[in-house]
């Protein structure tokens, strides 16, 4: 009996052993009811990652850095921020709920590092917003979405 109670924990470790590296449940991500009163305009936004809400699931955004990942929308229509290395630029619209990225792009000229490019890529892409407890949900996939907390 001893050797099966030494066993549970062991065992229930290994439910993630299946996922790939830099990948985690979205329920791991911890809930702020907060976050849901926050207004998106104004707010600095860090990435956390890259739900696909099929699978209930997230891709942490890779190189993790307090200065990676940052994102502004002002007053103005435009978006400002930082992607993985470079500056970045973006305009919007916003129309009730529906939120529409018109561009988003880096304005300066390092190469991007590991999941730089796929996020411009899904920015671009991005058609929707909520707010929910686990932060800012920008939708770019009817099932896909980017996650950010505030900062």
């Amino acid at each position: 009996m001893a050797g099966v109670a030494f066993l549970l924990p062991v065992l229930g470790g290994c439910q993630d052993v299946g996922l790939p590296e830099g990948e985690v449940r979205l329920s791991q991500i911890q809930d702020n009811p907060d976050y849901k009163s926050l207004p998106l305009i104004g707010t600095q936004w860090k990435l956390i990652g890259f739900v696909d809400a099929r699978r209930n699931k997230i891709k942490l955004a890779e190189p993790a850095g307090e200065d990676t990942y940052l994102l502004t929308f002002n007053e103005n229509g435009e978006i400002s921020g930082q992607t993985s290395t470079n500056k970045a630029f973006g305009k919007y619209l916003l129309d009730d709920d529906q939120l529409s990225i018109l561009e988003f792009h880096n304005i300066t000229e390092i190469n991007e590092l590991f999941d730089g490019r796929y996020y411009i890529e899904t920015m671009n892409n991005v058609f929707s917003y909520n707010l929910s407890t686990k932060g800012l949900a920008l939708h770019y996939d009817a099932q896909k979405y980017l996650l950010f907390e505030p900062q």
